[in-house]
């Protein structure tokens, strides 16, 4: 019944340490759903649902393709169609998965989530639907063909979005072609202290401003990181800020005047770590600062330190260097209760936790595009496209050549 599969999904849920509050809607809506004769009566107006397939799922509390199952399962407007994990579905691949994907599979399915190893084993998309890519970057053309070869009309890339801007340029061709909208998920560039020093500093001539970038790894961790992001800090971590640089600033490769890097190693350290799966050594900065000066005259900063811990802010500053104003995020409140709830919750991955607002907002602002609501947004320019994207990994192998010539 549904009562009993209810209190069944809640103590799974309670166990994984899940928003209760998700499944008990979502059962809820299942249930009214029965009750209806056709499916489409259960939902709102055709034109205002949003199919979502993630793509990569992974694993509970450290996957980023889970972190967004979760925030689209707390969304109205959104029916989760599909899960697409290709590693802990497979039985070849992985005979015997954790207990923890088995036990997201059986709450999924209580919720009429499919769960399958590869998009080819879902029906042709029916309506409007937005397939979210969050596997490793060199999977996303692979992700990104299957999905518009399946009908989707809009895509969520993870950052950078492929390994090459070759790759990301044909990407965009293709969905061109076919008509489907891109997206890329750069959820800093939803961040109020980031948009209040964007909007503070362009009403400032000549003022310089400095972002800085934290993440709360310890450093005996830090493999772990280029694990998860083998293409590196610049083009992953930094690459958030610079996509902030090319919307807000109009900063580009081209534009680029001057090119400092701070090499003392408070500011920038590179490091070598092997991977403790295969026993290759590998390198990548745990911490970088450097300064752009563009063509125009504009002075940015940008500092990313994935040890740096949980707060990170930007300075806004006059042309003679003084401090006007500085933004944190998180600050006060915030600070204090994500600072509880990294305690409480030791297995959840920490910037789930410290950023989980950005990803959510920026996931309204694409919900609000696709269904034509941007209009509604003052912020709706924080939705950045496959073409800024291009221009974004430009920038990042650009400032990475430049960094690795002056680090060696």
């Amino acid at each position: 019944t549904f009562y009993s599969l209810l209190v069944t999904s809640i103590v799974v849920l309670v166990a994984l340490g899940y928003n209760i509050g998700i499944v008990c809607r979502k059962l809820q809506e299942k249930r009214s759903q029965n009750q209806q004769t056709t499916k489409v009566n259960a939902f709102p107006k055709e034109d205002d649902v949003i199919d979502v397939i993630v793509v990569d799922c992974g694993l509970p509390k450290k996957d980023i393709g889970w972190f967004h199952l979760m925030q689209f399962l707390d969304m109205s407007n959104i029916n989760v169609r599909a899960v697409v994990e290709p590693f802990y579905l497979d039985k070849a691949k992985c005979p015997q998965p954790p207990q923890s994907f088995l036990d997201l599979v059986s709450v999924l399915q209580d919720l009429d989530v499919k769960c399958v190893k590869s998009l080819g084993q879902l029906d042709p998309c029916q309506r409007q639907t937005l397939c979210v890519l969050a596997g490793r970057t060199d999977k996303n053309p692979q992700y990104f063909r299957e999905c518009i070869g399946l009908g989707a009309t809009h895509i969520y890339l993870e950052p950078p979005g492929a390994v090459s801007v070759g790759e990301l340029k044909t990407m965009s061709n293709v969905a061109n072609v076919r008509g489907v909208q891109v997206f890329m998920g750069y959820h800093k560039t939803c961040s109020p202290y980031i948009e209040k020093a964007v909007t503070l500093s362009q009403s400032i001539p000549k003022s310089h401003v400095f972002f800085c970038h934290n993440e709360n790894y310890f450093k005996q961790d830090l493999h772990r990181a280029l694990i998860r992001h083998p293409e590196g800090m610049v083009r992953s971590m930094a690459s958030q800020e610079l996509a902030v640089l090319v919307t807000q600033f109009g900063v580009t490769t081209d534009s680029v005047k001057a090119f400092k890097v701070n090499t003392n190693k408070l500011f920038s350290e590179k490091q070598t770590f092997c991977n403790k799966a295969n026993g290759i050594e590998v390198s990548d900065f745990s911490r970088v600062a450097f300064k752009i000066v563009t063509t125009n005259g504009r002075s940015v900063s940008v500092m990313a330190d994935r040890c740096g811990g949980v707060v990170s802010f930007a300075v806004v500053k006059s042309i003679a260097g003084k401090e006007i104003k500085k933004f944190l995020s998180p600050d006060g409140d915030s600070a204090s209760r994500i600072e509880h709830e990294l305690r409480r919750d030791t297995e959840m991955m920490h910037q789930f936790t410290i950023e989980g607002e950005d990803y959510m907002e920026l996931k309204r602002r694409v919900v609000d595009s696709i269904l034509g609501k941007e209009g509604d947004r003052k912020s709706s320019r924080s939705v950045i496209s496959i073409q800024d994207g291009i221009e974004v990994l430009r920038l990042s192998n650009y400032c990475a050549q430049e960094i690795e010539s002056v680090l060696q």
